[in-house]
């Protein structure tokens, strides 16, 4: 990840008041690969279980890097030390939001806070300049990165805020301090690093502690909306906008705007673009594709095939891949997915071992078939294509089916 400084001059004014350092040269960016690093960039040197950003020091040098900061020391005199990367990261940005005088939404949620997140932003721009996280830059250095590169001047940053782990929300929170904090939905979900739905509970609404305004939509429900669109929304999106527009119609009124109007929203309806793998409706070759393959979990998934039902007049086909993080009832979660397709899809096609569990109730469906590789299972589904089908794909990041849907979108 690599992100341009808009505000550089604030950003080197902030920074140096860490370090007893001479700063001689411009930051111009920030990034955490060396392999990108673009002339007068900071790297930052990130240390995982299976990698160190400090064995690629002198290769950011070498590509251009002004500066290096680490948590391991170094004999460079550009390189920054500091003992914890993750405590300086916060108290940098704390110091850095002191220059911006506008208004923060922070996000989180099992489900839909990306959708929201960029719903949200869509219903404000047209009146306020508004900055956005990019894409699921949702982590505890990937938000600090977005937030740099944001300008002073907007009106509104609206943050994205992940957690795979306790303790992730309550430390992107406690750094953003929100005006409004936004809880999607709550729901099983990264459990391996959790360990139960009761502590996944608990991390999510510690946003809500450190919020001025809160929303916690696992508890509340947004105002209904009559929404008329000539494609078939599923019940997820129509949520999520009801969400955004409850949560960007209290902002606007918090500035003294008037209220969004009915134009307003079927106007964001037209123009808004879901974000890629969260459910957008492919035409393609006569064929509809459902592509939801940036993640899952068995609330998603279900949500999912709740969607896919609602094409009464098509074939419906069903690629699902594994539901990673689960924990140790996995195997239970994709056996009730298989059973839970029933009657809502006529073709299952399964990839992963823990998706092969949904094979289970296979005598329901006119096919079922489970597929060891997303390979061989594109090139059956191509196969089986037939003119007005609709395909959903779903399945967790990791099992990459995107490949799929790309391959299906370059296909002539």
């Amino acid at each position: 990840m690599r992100i341009e400084l808009k505000e550089q001059n604030y950003f080197l004014k902030v920074i140096k008041t860490f370090f007893d350092k001479n700063f001689d040269k411009p930051i111009k960016g920030i990034s955490i690969d060396s392999r990108n690093i673009k002339k007068n960039d900071l790297f930052i040197a990130l240390k995982g279980e299976k990698f160190d950003g400090n064995d690629f020091i002198d290769q950011a040098y070498k590509n251009g890097a002004s500066f290096t900061l680490s948590s391991s020391k170094n004999e460079r005199n550009n390189h920054l030390f500091v003992e914890n990367l993750n405590v300086f990261i916060k108290e940098l940005i704390v110091k850095w939001l002191k220059g911006f005088n506008g208004k923060i939404v922070g996000i989180t949620g099992s489900n839909g806070k990306t959708t929201s997140k960029d719903l949200i932003t869509h219903l404000l721009r047209s009146n306020f300049t508004v900055e956005k996280t990019l894409g699921n830059y949702n982590t505890s250095i990937s938000v600090p990165l977005s937030i740099f590169s944001f300008s002073l001047e907007s009106d509104i940053y609206v943050l994205e805020l992940g957690a795979n782990k306790v303790g992730d929300i309550e430390y992107l929170s406690s750094m953003i301090m929100p005006d409004y904090g936004v809880i999607t939905s709550i729901a099983a979900a990264h459990l391996d690093g959790f360990g139960s739905i009761e502590k996944i509970k608990k991390e999510k609404k510690s946003l809500l502690t450190f919020s001025k305004k809160k929303y916690n939509f696992d508890k509340i429900q947004p105002k209904k909306l009559k929404i008329a669109s000539k494609q078939i929304k599923s019940d997820v999106f129509i949520k999520n906008l009801e969400i955004a527009y409850h949560v960007a119609n209290d902002i606007i009124k918090d500035f003294n705007f008037s209220s969004l109007t009915t134009k307003s929203l079927q106007d964001c309806l037209e123009n808004f673009v879901m974000p890629k793998g969260r459910g957008a409706v492919l035409s393609l070759n006569k064929v509809k594709i459902i592509d939801d393959s940036y993640n899952a979990n068995p609330q998603s998934v279900k949500a999912a095939l709740d969607h896919l039902s609602l094409y009464k007049k098509n074939r419906k086909l069903f690629v699902f891949g594994d539901m990673k993080e689960l924990g140790k009832n996995e195997d239970s979660f994709h056996k009730q997915i298989g059973e839970y397709a029933a009657g809502k899809t006529d073709i299952l096609l399964t990839v992963g071992k823990l998706a092969k569990k949904a094979q289970s109730n296979s005598k329901n469906f006119s096919l079922s078939l489970h597929f060891n590789d997303n390979f061989t299972l594109l090139e059956k589904l191509k196969e089986l294509l037939l003119d007005g089908d609709t395909v959903l794909i779903k399945g967790s990041r990791s099992m990459n089916l995107d490949y799929i849907v790309n391959d299906l979108k370059n296909a002539k």
